[in-house]
This record gives structure tokens, sequence and C-alpha cells, in this order.
């Protein structure tokens, strides 16, 4: 039987990753929570480890990006996979998708040990104000609303979008480039950020046909993912990409009854695809070690 750990940064499996885990039981898998910072486990005893709710990765990036190397060296097989994560870790990469032609807010990045005179880029581009957040962050990880005051780098400035208050922020949720469900998040009143800690509220939505076509568009444009979520604001007629989360989305199965089995067998049809390369790379590992 496939041994599988959801991974995760918590004592507890959040109510959508309980989801999933129900989900890859009923596919016959024998799966297990294991928090990826833990110097206890022994990682070789599973076969696949499904990266979920790693919620801290981000303030000790370093030490996450060395357990993933781990992962790969032992021919553990890793979803999303280990080039994609390491990929999304820094929020350049939506530099990387502007220059290839998806919308996105005009943004700066502050080069590390530069500094920027927001005052004086607001008064130059026309903004109102300006979104400051580290480019290496999560769950609105000092994420700062102003229009004044110095940023030192390394970090991003993008125009702030006065829609996401009145029309918040719809997250689309794809396994294996098939669209699965959609929620749109709203912030809380006089706040920005519409993560539920800090007081935004969730709720599941159809999406139109061109935020469809505007998130598989910009899937289109990186490697197939066995779960992604596409994160945009409409702007008017205008659709533009906030953030592309493929490492450890909040994927709200919990919330929409028959998601997590469509996971769970977009999980189950990966690993059967990784499985000959999979078990080469991890004899070559024993081989190694024993030598």
């Amino acid at each position: 039987m496939t041994r599988i750990a959801i991974a995760t940064s918590q004592n507890e499996l959040p109510p959508s990753d309980q989801a999933l885990a129900l989900a890859l039981r009923e596919q016959g898998f024998d799966v297990h929570p294991a928090i990826w910072s833990s110097t206890h486990l022994e990682w070789r005893e599973f076969d696949a480890v499904i990266v979920r709710s790693c919620w801290d990765y981000h303030l000790r990036l370093e030490e996450f990006l060395v357990w993933i190397a781990l992962l790969e060296r032992n021919g553990i097989a890793v979803l999303n996979s280990p080039d994609l994560i390491r990929w999304n870790t820094n929020k350049i990469y939506l530099a990387e998708l502007a220059s290839a032609g998806v919308a996105t807010p005009d943004t700066i990045f502050v080069e590390p040990g530069m500094e920027l005179d927001l005052a004086r880029v607001c008064a130059s581009r026309g903004w109102a104000s300006a979104v400051v957040k580290p480019v290496i962050s999560a769950s609105a990880h000092c994420t700062e609303r102003r229009s004044s005051g110095l940023v030192r780098g390394p970090a991003m400035v993008q125009r702030y979008i006065a829609a996401i208050e009145t029309e918040g922020e719809w997250s689309l949720i794809y396994f294996r480039d098939t669209f699965s469900h959609a929620v749109v998040k709203k912030p809380r009143e006089g706040d920005f950020r519409v993560q539920n800690n800090f007081g935004g509220t969730v709720r599941v939505e159809e999406p139109a046909g061109e935020a469809l076509a505007f998130a598989e568009a910009v899937l289109s444009r990186i490697e197939s993912a066995t779960f992604a979520r596409v994160d945009i604001v409409a702007e008017g007629p205008s659709i533009q990409l906030m953030e592309l989360e493929v490492i450890e989305p909040e994927l709200f199965l919990d919330l929409v009854p028959g998601s997590s089995r469509h996971l769970a067998l977009a999980i189950r049809d990966d690993l059967l695809r990784m499985e000959p390369s999979q078990s080469k790379r991890l004899a070559d590992a024993r081989r190694q070690e024993s030598s």
C-alpha cells in the first residue's frame, strides 16, 4: 500500500486537509499527517509527500528548501513538484508571468540593499496608495497599505487596487489544469487583507467565463500542477493576477462537496505517472548510501 504524508506545519490538519486525507484513504492510500519541520520523522518511510498546509515555510525558507531537497535525494515523490515549489517561493515569479503577457498590478521589485521613496513613486505613477510586502511571504505576512515612507529591499511594491474592498478577490482552484471550484474572499470593513485571520470572509461562487479563461491562460505558462490556486481581482472589465499559489494554498475542500475526491484522484493519477521514475531514483539513492 502506498504510504503518503500530508505535510503540514500544525499539530492537527486543517479542515481542508482532513477532507483530503479521508478522500485519499478512500482511494486505498495509507495516509499520515506529518509536520514538515519535524526532526523525528524518517521521511524514507513514505512513498510520497503532499506539500499542503506548510504555512510557516516563508519564515524558515532555507530550512524548507533543504527539506524539499532531502525528499528529492531519497527518491520520494513530491507534489507539487520540487521545481515548481522552488519557483513559487519568491514573488519575483509575478514579474516573469507579466513578461509572458499575464496582466498583473503595476509592481516595483526593490532589490536587496536598495531603498525606494514611496511618496515619490505614488506621485509619479498616479497611485493613490500602494501595497508593500516581502518577496518571500504568505498569508499577508508583513503586508502593508501605505503611500509614503521608505521601502527597503528586498520587497515588492504594488499599486493598490480598491476593487478588492468592494468586489473581493477571487480564488480559482484547479487540479491538473482542470477547474474544480472558486471562492470569493473579501476583507473586513476598513481593511484590505482577505485572509480570515484578519477578519476576511469567504464564500463559494461560480466564476464568469472571462475569469476562467484568464486563469487557464496563467496556468498554461507554467508546468502542470497537481493543484493550483489562481488569485485574481477584477477592476472593471480588467482582470489581474494577484498570486499564483502552488506551494501550500488553502483549497477550501471542506466547503465544496466532492472537491477532495477530485484532488485525490489527481494525486493518484500523478503518482501512477511518476512511479517508474521515482522507483529508479529511490534505488539510485539507496545504492549511493551503501557505497
